[in-house]
C-alpha cells in the first residue's frame, strides 16, 4: 500500500507533485483534497479551483468503477483500470488508467488517485485490431457473395425463361416479382462488397463537399432538428475524390439524424436535437502506419443518446446496425472510402453525445497519384 505518512507530509507532498501521472487525494465523499500540477494540467483547471470540489461531479461523464472504490474505502483492497472513459469539464473525451490506493496523510485516511492518459496508444491498438477484423469480415463476404450471385444469376433467367412460355398474365406476374426480388439480392451483394473503384483525385476544398452534403440534407431532415456548420475557412485545399467523401460524409450525417430522429421521439418537448459539422486543422497525425504531417478533420457531432458498449466496438462492420429499418452498410462503405483516401474515421460517444470524426491527410497535386 501507498501511504504518504504524517510524519513530513510536507516532503510526501513534493513527491507527488513531481510524479508525470494525474494524482488526486480524495476524501470519503470524493471531494479533492490535493492535486498535483499535472492533474491541474489534465482537467485544464488550477489546482486551486480543483481543490475542494467533489470529483466525480466535475466530469460530464465517465465510467470509473465505483463499486471498487466502495471496496477501496471498506477494506483497503487497492485497484487498477486502464479502460476508464471520461468526459472533461470542457468536453474533451478520454480513455485513462487509474489506479487507487489508501494513503495516511496528517491522520486522515484518503484515496490516492492516479489517472494517466493512454489515449495515442490505445487508439492505433483499436486501428489495428478494426482493420484486422474488417479485413477478415470484407474477406468472408466476397466468398459469400460469389456463392450467392451464382445461384441467383440461375434463379433470374430461369424466371425470364418461364415468363416467355406463360400466358397468363396473373402468372407472369409471379414470375416479375422472382426477377424484381433477385435484382433486389445482387444489389444487397453488391453493396456489402463496397465501392469497387479507385478515387479520382482532384485539389479540392472540403467545404464545397460539406455544402453539397448539407444542402441535400436540409431539404430532407425534419424541421426541428437543427442541422449547424462549424467551419474553419483557414483550412488547406487538399487532393480527394469530392464524390466519395461526399458519399462517406453523407452516410454519417444521415446516420447521425435518423438517430436524433428516434431519440427525440422519447425526450420532453424542450430536448432541441442538433447536429454539427466541424472542420478543423488537425495537425500531425499516424494514420495507418504512417505519420502525416498535416491532416484535416471533419467531425460530425450530434446530442443524441450515444452509442451502447456493445455496438461500439463493431459499429463499422457491414449489417450492423441498431435500427429497425437499417441495413447496416452505411458507416461500413463510409470508412471504405476514407480508406482509400489514407485516412481513418475515429467515434467518440456517451450519453448526451456522438462524434464521428474522419481524418484527411492533406496531399498536394504531385502527391495526389500515391
Amino acid at each position: 500500500m501507498n501511504e504518504p505518512t504524517s510524519s513530513n507530509p510536507g516532503v510526501s507532498q513534493q513527491i507527488l507533485e513531481q510524479l508525470s501521472s494525474s494524482v488526486f487525494l480524495l476524501d470519503r465523499s470524493g471531494k479533492i483534497k490535493f492535486c498535483n500540477d499535472s492533474a491541474a494540467m489534465l482537467f485544464g483547471q488550477s489546482i486551486r479551483k480543483l481543490q475542494g470540489q467533489i470529483f466525480f461531479k466535475i466530469l460530464i461523464y465517465h465510467t470509473f468503477p465505483k463499486a471498487l472504490l466502495a471496496e477501496l474505502w471498506d477494506n483497503g483492497r487497492s485497484f487498477a483500470d486502464n479502460e476508464v472513459e471520461v468526459v472533461f469539464p470542457d468536453g474533451r473525451h478520454s480513455i485513462v488508467e487509474v489506479s487507487a490506493d489508501q494513503a495516511m496523510v496528517e491522520g486522515e485516511t484518503l484515496c490516492l488517485l492516479q489517472v494517466r492518459q493512454n489515449e495515442n496508444l490505445r487508439k492505433i491498438s483499436q486501428e489495428n485490431t478494426q482493420k484486422h477484423h474488417i479485413s477478415a469480415s470484407r474477406h468472408l463476404i466476397r466468398g459469400l457473395a460469389h456463392e450467392i450471385k451464382n445461384p441467383l444469376g440461375g434463379i433470374r433467367g430461369a424466371a425470364q425463361l418461364l415468363s416467355r412460355s406463360l400466358e397468363s398474365e396473373e402468372l407472369k406476374e409471379f414470375t416479375q416479382l422472382i426477377i424484381e426480388q433477385s435484382d433486389r439480392l445482387r444489389d444487397l451483394v453488391d453493396r456489402l462488397l463496397g465501392p469497387n473503384t479507385p478515387p479520382k483525385r482532384e485539389a479540392n476544398n472540403i467545404h464545397i463537399v460539406l455544402e453539397r452534403v448539407y444542402n441535400l440534407v436540409k431539404l430532407d431532415k425534419p424541421e426541428f432538428i437543427t442541422v449547424y456548420r462549424d467551419y474553419d475557412p483557414s483550412l488547406p485545399v487538399t487532393v480527394f475524390d469530392p464524390s466519395q467523401l461526399e458519399q462517406a460524409v453523407l452516410n454519417i450525417v444521415k446516420n447521425g439524424i435518423q438517430s436524433l430522429l428516434e431519440y427525440a421521439a422519447n425526450q420532453p418537448e424542450n430536448f432541441e436535437p442538433l447536429l454539427t459539422m466541424r472542420t478543423r486543422f488537425a495537425g500531425s497525425k499516424v494514420m495507418h502506419g504512417t505519420r502525416f504531417k498535416q491532416v484535416l478533420k471533419i467531425s460530425i457531432v450530434d446530442n443524441g443518446p450515444g452509442i451502447s458498449d456493445e455496438l461500439r466496438s463493431t459499429i463499422f462492420y457491414p449489417m450492423v446496425t441498431n435500427k429497425s429499418d437499417g441495413n447496416g452498410l452505411g458507416l461500413s462503405i463510409s470508412q471504405t472510402l476514407i480508406d482509400q483516401h489514407q485516412g481513418t474515421i475515429e467515434v467518440d460517444s456517451w450519453p448526451g453525445q456522438t462524434a464521428f470524426s474522419i481524418f484527411i491527410p492533406v496531399i498536394q497535386d504531385n502527391e495526389g497519384s500515391k
